[in-house]
C-alpha cells in the first residue's frame, strides 16, 4: 500500500483506546488490536474461534440485527434510508447491485449529484456471483447477502472521516456485546466502481464483519496510486464507505456451524427432513446452496427480473439451473416456487414488496422449471453430434454449450467423460455481471441549443454556422441552435432543409456529438447563416408516437403486470415498437386490453408535461421507475409526464396533449429474445393509414369470394376444409395409380414410370420398391419440372440427367444419384425434355448393366 494512503488509518482513536499495531507474522498485513497476539485475526491466519461459542450478548437473527445496526445509527445522527432494487436501474455499467455504495454511484461519489442524506444509514440486498462454487461448500460463502453501511460525503464540508468513522464501529460492536477485546482492525486497501482508498477490515474470532473504507480515489490513467494494478488520483469527495455484513453479524452471535443455519434456519430444517437428514457432506453442501440461491432469487425476481438470455435476466436463470441441478444433485422433487416462497414468508415483515409479486414469481419458477428439463433432453443430442468426430471438449466449448444453448456441463459429462472447472459457473457469471463499455465517439467544443425542447411545436429557424467538415465522408455542419431533433432515444433524427437565399442544402440526419448537433448534409455549405426547415410531417408523427411509448409502456404494465419494463424502442414516422420484458407470450385478449386502455388515455386528454428537474429530487419523487430507456448522464434530466400514468427521463419530442394522437392501434406482436416482448403499433394519421389499408385488404378479400366482410371467416375456412379435403383425396389417387395402373414401359427388369403430375409422396412411395425409375413431368406456373428418381439397386445417376435437361428447358438441373430434378422456362420443349431423360436413364443402364 502506498505510504500517503496507509497514514488514513494510522488512527488517534486507536491509540487512545490502547489499540497496538503490529505486522501479521503469517500474511503480513499489519493490523490494530487490544490483544498481545502475533496474528491479524483473519482467516486463513487464524481458525474461526466463535463456533459453538458465540459471541455478543444475545443471540441476533437477521430482522433484529438490521434493526439493531439501523437504530444505533440513527441515534447518531444518520438519515435512515429504504434500501434500493437488486437490479442496478440507475447504472449503465453494472447490471446488479453489488454493494450499499453502489445505490451511489457514480453520481452521488463524482459530486455531481449530492448524497440523499448526509450521513445516512442503509441496509442494502447485494448480489455477488464471482464465487458461486463456494456457496454452501466454505460454510460462509452466499450470492445474496444485506450489506449494512453508514456512508458520509465530504465534499465542501466535512461530515465525518476516518476517525469518527472507526469509533462508530467500535461502539456498535459494543452495544451489540461484541467484547473490545476480541476485534482487531486490518490495514488494507479496496477498489471498486471506479473508485478506490485505504480501508480497514473489521474482524472477529477469525471473520471479516465489516470494512471501513475510506474512499478518496478515483480511476484515472495519469493517477499518481497505484491500487490493485490500476492508477487512480485523488478526488475532491471524500467518501466513507462502510460495509457491515449482516449475515456474519448473526452467525457471529449465534456461533453455528455454517452461516446458513443461523441465517435460514427453518429452509435448512426443511430441506434436510425432505432429503432424509443426509449425512453427506456433498448433499450437505447441496442444501446449502439451494437455501442461498432460493433466497437470491426472491429477492431477484421479486425486485422485477425476469430469466432471459441477456443481462440481469442471464444471471436470474443462471441461478435458477444451477438451483435446479443442485436439487437433482440431491434427490430433492421440490418446486423450486415451494422454497422461494418459504423464503418470502420470512422476507415479507421487512420486505412486503416481496409478498406483492409472489404469484408472478411462482409462475415464473415454474416455466423456467419447464425450459430447464426441455433444455437437459435436448442436450445430450446437440453434445453426441458435437462430439461425433471429436475426442475432447475445451473449455470454451462447454462454456458456449451453457451460454448458448444452456446445456450444464453435468448434461456433457454424461455423453463424454470430461474435467468440469470447479469455477465453471463463477467463469459463466463473470461474463455477464458487467454491461459492455460503450465506445466513445468524437465529441465537438460547439455547442447547439436546442430548440425543440423550447418550441416543441415550430417548424422553422435562423441559425448561424459555426463549424463545418466532413464526417466519415459526409458534408455536416453544426449550427448554433437547432429545431432538427438529433438521432436518439430509439427515435429517428428529423430531416428537412437548410436555405439561404437561393441556395438549399437537405438535411438527410442529424446527430448529438457532446453538447453539439451535427446536420449530415447533401453536399458542401459554404455560407454563415442560413434559415433551417424541419419536415414537419414527419416530425409531428415522431412526436405521435413517442407519447404513444409512454402510454403503451403504462398501459402494459396495469394489464400484465409491475415487472414490466422497457427494454428497448425504436420509433419512427410509420410505425414504433416497444421492447419490454415479459416471462411468457402476450395473449391477444391481453394485447387487446392494452390497447383499450391506451386509446382511454388517449381519450382522457390528459397533459403531457416536459420539464427539467434535479436527478436527486427526480429519484427522490419518481423513484428509479424514471429510467425506464436506462439511465441518463448528467445532474439535470428531462421529465416527461403524463400525471397518474406515465413519467419517465425521457430527451424524445412529444405531444402536449394525449387527445393530438386521436388514437392508437397494436399492429402485432413478436418475441425478440427468451424474456423480451416486442409491442408494434401506430398512432395519429399512422394509425388511421394502417386501419384504412386493412379494410381495403378485406374488402379485396371479400370481394374475390363475392361475399360479405362479415362472412370472410366462414368463407375462408370453408375453402381451406374443401382444399385440405380436395389435396388428401389427391394423395390417395396418386398413391393408389403407385401401386399399379401408372404408366410405364419395362425395359429389361426395370419398370420405367412416365406418369406426369406426381406428387413427391407417389414418386417416394413408387421408388421404394426395387428395380424402379420414376420420371415425371408437371407444368408450375411459368415452368416445366421435370423429377427423375429411382430405387437404390438401379445404377444410373439422376443428378447428370437433371442437369442435361434441364439445359434443354433453358434452366437447369441437379440433385443426388437417386432424385433429382430440372426445370426451366422453355414449356414447350417439356416432352422433348421428358424423352431426352428416359432415352440418357436407358443409356446409363445398357452401360451398367
Amino acid at each position: 500500500m502506498d505510504s500517503a494512503l496507509q497514514k488514513f488509518l494510522q488512527l488517534d482513536f486507536f491509540r487512545k483506546e490502547g489499540f497496538v499495531r503490529k505486522k501479521c507474522k503469517k500474511c503480513g498485513s499489519f493490523f490494530w488490536s487490544l490483544q498481545e497476539k502475533e496474528l491479524c485475526g483473519d482467516a486463513p491466519c487464524v481458525d474461526y474461534t466463535f463456533i459453538k461459542h458465540p459471541f455478543g450478548k444475545k443471540k441476533y437473527d437477521l430482522s433484529s440485527m438490521r434493526e439493531a445496526f439501523l437504530s444505533f445509527f440513527e441515534n447518531h445522527g444518520h438519515i435512515r434510508l429504504e434500501r434500493y432494487p437488486v437490479i442496478a436501474r440507475w447504472r449503465s455499467d453494472v447490471y446488479l447491485t453489488i454493494a450499499s455504495i453502489a445505490d451511489f454511484q457514480p453520481h452521488v461519489t463524482s459530486g455531481e449529484v449530492p448524497p440523499p442524506a448526509n450521513p445516512l444509514v442503509i441496509s442494502q440486498p447485494s448480489i455477488r456471483l464471482n464465487d458461486l462454487e463456494e456457496v454452501g461448500r466454505s460454510g460462509r460463502h452466499l450470492t445474496m447477502f444485506e450489506m449494512m453501511g453508514h456512508h458520509a460525503f465530504n465534499n465542501h464540508e466535512k461530515v465525518y472521516w476516518c476517525e469518527e468513522t472507526a469509533q462508530y464501529c467500535h461502539e456498535f460492536l459494543a452495544s451489540i456485546g461484541i467484547k473490545e477485546e476480541e476485534v482487531s482492525y486490518k490495514e488494507a486497501e479496496w477498489s471498486g466502481g471506479g473508485n478506490a482508498g485505504p480501508c480497514l477490515e473489521v474482524l472477529a474470532g477469525g471473520l471479516e464483519i465489516a470494512t471501513l473504507v475510506f474512499m478518496n480515489l478515483m480511476r484515472s490513467e495519469k493517477g499518481k496510486y497505484l491500487v490493485k494494478g490500476e492508477r487512480y488520483a485523488e478526488m475532491q469527495m471524500k467518501v466513507v464507505d462502510t460495509g457491515y455484513g449482516l449475515e456474519r453479524l448473526v452467525w457471529l452471535t449465534q456461533g453455528s456451524e455454517t452461516v446458513y443455519d443461523a441465517i435460514f434456519p427453518e429452509i435448512i430444517s426443511f430441506l434436510k427432513k425432505e432429503a432424509g437428514e443426509p449425512k453427506e457432506k456433498e448433499i450437505m453442501h447441496a442444501l446449502y446452496a439451494v437455501a442461498d440461491h432460493t433466497r437470491c432469487l426472491a429477492f431477484m425476481l421479486g425486485d422485477g427480473i425476469i430469466p432471459s438470455n441477456a443481462e440481469a435476466g442471464y444471471l436470474a436463470r443462471l441461478i435458477i439451473r444451477r438451483a435446479l441441478r443442485l436439487l437433482s444433485f440431491a434427490s430433492l422433487d421440490i418446486p423450486l416456487s415451494t422454497l422461494v416462497s418459504k423464503h418470502i414468508a420470512s422476507l415479507s415483515k421487512d420486505f412486503p414488496e416481496l409478498k406483492e409479486g409472489e404469484e408472478r414469481v411462482k409462475e415464473i419458477l415454474e416455466r423456467e422449471t419447464e425450459k430447464f428439463f426441455s433444455t437437459l433432453s435436448k442436450g445430450k443430442r446437440l453434445v453426441t453430434r458435437y462430439m461425433k468426430d471429436r475426442k475432447s471438449i475445451p473449455v470454451e466449448k462447454l462454456i458456449e454449450f451453457y451460454d448458448t444453448y444452456g446445456i450444464p456441463p453435468e448434461i456433457v459429462k454424461e455423453v463424454v467423460d470430461i474435467n468440469i472447472p470447479e469455477n465453471f459457473d463463477s467463469m459463466v457469471a463473470e461474463r455477464h455481471s458487467i454491461a459492455k463499455e460503450i465506445k466513445e465517439e468524437k465529441k465537438f467544443s460547439q455547442k447547439t441549443k436546442l430548440l425543440f425542447y423550447e418550441e416543441p411545436y415550430a417548424k422553422e429557424f435562423d441559425a448561424k454556422v459555426i463549424w463545418k467538415g466532413k464526417i466519415d465522408g459526409k458534408e455536416a455542419v453544426i449550427l448554433d441552435k437547432t429545431l432538427f431533433y438529433p438521432e436518439g432515444g430509439g427515435q429517428d433524427s428529423d430531416t428537412g432543409f437548410l436555405f439561404s437565399n437561393t441556395k438549399k442544402w437537405k438535411v438527410t440526419k442529424a446527430e448529438k456529438k457532446g453538447e453539439a448537433v451535427l446536420h449530415i448534409l447533401d453536399k458542401p455549405i459554404s455560407v454563415g447563416t442560413i434559415h433551417g426547415k424541419i419536415d414537419w410531417k414527419k416530425r409531428y408523427a415522431m412526436m405521435c408516437h413517442h407519447t404513444a411509448t409512454h402510454i403503451i409502456n403504462a398501459s402494459a404494465r396495469e394489464i400484465l403486470g409491475s415487472h414490466i419494463w422497457q427494454a428497448g424502442s425504436q420509433l419512427d414516422e410509420n410505425e414504433a415498437r416497444l421492447d419490454v420484458s415479459h416471462y411468457k407470450r402476450i395473449s391477444l385478449d391481453e394485447l387487446k386490453e392494452i390497447e383499450k386502455k391506451a386509446n382511454e388515455i388517449v381519450r382522457e386528454g390528459r397533459e403531457v408535461k416536459k420539464y427539467w428537474m434535479k436527478r436527486e429530487e427526480a429519484e427522490k419523487k419518481y423513484g428509479f421507475h424514471l429510467y425506464q430507456g436506462g439511465a441518463p448522464k448528467g445532474r439535470m434530466l428531462r421529465i416527461v409526464e403524463i400525471p397518474n400514468i406515465e413519467v419517465e427521463a425521457c430527451g424524445g419530442t412529444h405531444v402536449d396533449n394525449t387527445a393530438e394522437l386521436g388514437f392508437i392501434k397494436i399492429i402485432g406482436t413478436e418475441r425478440v429474445q427468451d424474456g423480451v416482448e416486442r409491442i408494434k403499433f401506430c398512432a395519429g394519421e399512422r394509425a388511421i393509414e394502417y386501419v384504412q389499408q386493412q379494410e381495403k385488404l378485406l374488402k379485396d378479400a371479400s370481394d374475390i369470394l363475392a361475399v360479405e366482410p362479415s362472412m370472410l371467416p366462414k368463407t375462408v375456412k370453408r375453402f381451406f376444409d374443401e382444399w385440405k379435403k380436395l389435396r388428401k383425396q389427391v394423395e390417395k389417387l396418386q398413391q393408389d395409380i403407385a401401386r399399379g395402373g401408372l404408366k410405364k414401359e419395362v425395359y429389361g427388369e426395370i419398370s420405367i414410370i412416365t406418369q406426369d403430375d406426381m406428387i413427391p409422396s407417389a414418386i417416394k412411395e413408387v421408388t421404394s420398391k426395387e428395380k424402379t425409375i420414376v420420371i415425371s413431368a408437371i407444368k408450375k406456373d411459368k415452368a416445366g419440372m421435370i423429377t427423375i428418381a429411382c430405387s437404390n439397386d438401379v445404377p444410373i445417376d439422376c443428378s447428370s440427367i437433371a442437369n442435361a435437361v434441364g439445359k434443354l428447358l433453358g434452366g437447369s438441373g441437379g440433385g443426388k444419384k437417386h432424385v433429382a430434378q430440372a426445370g426451366g422456362p422453355n414449356i414447350k420443349k417439356l416432352e422433348e425434355a421428358k424423352k431426352k431423360a428416359i432415352n440418357m436413364a436407358k443409356q446409363q443402364l445398357e452401360k451398367n448393366l
